[in-house]
């Protein structure tokens, strides 16, 4: 009995790799880069796509084995979503440990749909029955977020005001 859309997490295509700083450097293994699946029925209620056990999964880059750039977790549940139907997906990619939302250095993917797989809870071990590779649309590439100093900012807000009182005279 399928009871719970499933895809593939999972990427070796040569067409979908994470990238780091540019894009001919492939995101390394052990570097702390992560990424996350979102999936949903529609763009507007992505949640995180989990483990059988229900936990969201977050994918250290390589993971599974796959290598510099790829990521390789099996299936994964797709939240909201009848097994075999439609469902938007976004990738999440960043560097760091403290989560996407945290990261200084991360990109999100468009958001895409594609059919899904299918899943048997009542399986011994639970499995999915039909799995789906993901279509995601391209390369990713987490370039750093420049964040200046405070003391740059009090620097140029000084000379902006020196030019005013200048200006002022």
């Amino acid at each position: 009995m399928a009871d719970k859309a499933t895809v593939d997490v999972t990427t070796f295509d040569s067409n979908f790799q994470i990238f780091y700083l540019n894009s001919s450097t492939l995101a390394p293994t052990g570097q702390n880069i992560f990424c996350q699946l979102l999936g949903g029925p529609d763009a507007a209620h992505l949640s995180a796509v989990t483990d059988s056990a229900g936990n969201a999964i977050s994918i250290a880059m390589g993971g599974g084995g796959a290598g510099p750039g790829n990521f390789d977790l099996g299936a994964g549940l797709v939240p909201g979503v009848a097994d075999n139907a439609q469902a938007s997906f976004q990738l999440l990619a960043w560097k760091g440990t403290g989560g996407f939302a945290a990261a200084t250095e991360k990109v999100s993917s468009a958001v895409w749909q594609q059919g899904t797989g299918s899943w048997n809870s009542t399986a011994q071990p639970p499995a999915a029955v039909v799995g789906v590779s993901l279509n995601i649309p391209g390369n990713l590439t987490i370039i750093p977020t420049v964040v200046p100093e405070p003391s740059t900012i009090a620097l140029g807000l000084l000379g902006g005001l020196a030019l005013l009182i200048r200006r002022r005279k």
